[in-house]
């Protein structure tokens, strides 16, 4: 009796493989043959499930989605207050080799997006789960006391991700900074400034960013 293939399963498990060899290797020098030289299965198997490599980086990307859409999901079911949502904004800086793979492959897509509708409404989708989960996590850190209930939960949310973002960027391109996020994370730092009472004004933490929200 032939054995039943979990194709979705086998998608998953090729675009793993991607991941880790764009970890090591970035984008531009992952390809179909690379990954069939690291895996179990042939180019022509890696073909019947992607239709180019454009296909294969595409599906790295809905991969690299789902593996923080699940990181944030198993975060929010475990942590609360400020060690959520450390946790969940951290998840993509690259401080190891699979957030490496993440980042790299946001990025690259990020700049194809910018010239694709079509690719950006599913980027944005991505981002906008970001955002929401980075949301709900001030809100119960609010909650329990942790942040300050005058906070703009939404404007917050928005600037600190766009430090994640922006600090992993700069360790992509800078190994300094790489050294620095390793040695300490300026997303803790600035979360545990929002957090101390004794600081100055709350409206020093946070400037506005038109166009930036969590809700559509």
């Amino acid at each position: 009796m032939p054995r039943i293939v979990d194709h979705e399963e086998r998608r998953r498990e090729i675009c793993d493989v991607l991941l880790d060899l764009i970890a090591e290797v970035g984008v531009p020098n992952a390809t179909i043959r690379g990954v069939a030289g690291r895996s179990r299965w042939s180019v022509g198997v890696i073909a019947h499930y992607f239709a180019n490599r454009q296909d294969l980086l595409l599906g790295g990307l809905r991969r690299a989605a789902e593996i923080l859409a699940e990181h944030n999901t198993s975060i929010m079911q475990s942590l609360q207050g400020l060690q959520a949502l450390e946790q969940i904004l951290e998840g993509s800086i690259p401080l190891d080799k699979r957030r490496l793979a993440l980042a790299r492959i946001f990025f690259f897509f990020y700049v194809e997006a910018m010239n694709d509708e079509k690719l950006r409404k599913e980027v944005e989708s991505y981002l906008f789960g970001w955002r929401k989960s980075v949301a709900r996590a001030i809100h119960q850190a609010q909650a329990k006391g942790d942040l300050p209930a005058e906070l703009d939960a939404i404007q917050v949310c928005a600037d600190l991700v766009g430090l994640a973002d922006g600090m992993s960027i700069h360790a992509l391109l800078d190994s300094r900074v790489m050294l620095r996020l390793r040695e300490q994370s300026p997303v803790r730092f600035w979360i545990r400034r929002l957090s101390d009472r004794s600081t100055t004004s709350l409206d020093d933490f946070s400037l506005p960013v038109p166009g930036i929200s969590v809700v559509s």
